[in-house]
């Protein structure tokens, strides 16, 4: 009973992780098609959106190579040991985030409908996945992670930057 109860939860998460990734290349393309919308300030804010993802995006890959304790040729997201310092001491989700943030950013650069429903549904999608992800997490490494939620917001960069600034003043 409990193994079927898995696979019917596991095919749930699989068709979300699907909504979110047509969503997302949704979103691609509606970023090359498209012209630039026509507020010019909302345009350049969405290229530092941009900016922002890619950070959020690429630099987990070395910080869970170089602290998670990845075995030799295995991805990078098999990592052995919960990694809490750099990135992940501000955003316990950074590349999730990213996702999000790229959305965003097609929102304001094209400023064109159907990348705001398409944005809608990916940022929605990627949101009920971070949820999935702190629950697997949880199983994975148990109390330690727990510690960690309560003291790591999970996608609000600023809310993050904040603590983080706030703990490093008071260490």
């Amino acid at each position: 009973m409990r193994d079927e109860s898995a696979r019917r939860d596991g095919w749930k998460w699989q068709v979300l992780f699907g909504v979110w990734g047509i969503a997302l290349a949704a979103q691609i393309v509606f970023l090359f098609l498209l012209p630039p919308g026509a507020i010019g300030w909302l345009v350049l804010a969405g290229w530092g959106v941009f900016g922002v993802s890619a950070v959020l995006g690429w630099v987990p890959i070395f910080l869970f190579r170089r602290r998670g304790r990845v075995a030799k040729g295995s991805a990078y997201i098999r990592t052995t040991q919960l990694v809490t310092s750099g990135l992940y001491a501000i955003v316990r989700h950074p590349q999730y985030l990213a996702g999000d943030y790229i959305a965003v950013a097609v929102m304001c650069i094209t400023q064109h409908w159907g990348a705001l429903v398409a944005g809608g549904v990916a940022v929605v999608a990627n949101r009920l996945s971070m949820i999935k992800a702190d629950r697997d997490l949880v199983a994975k490494f148990g109390e330690p992670y727990t510690e960690y939620m309560a003291r790591v917001p999970r996608a609000s960069l600023l809310v993050g930057l904040w603590r983080w600034i706030c703990q490093r003043k008071r260490s």
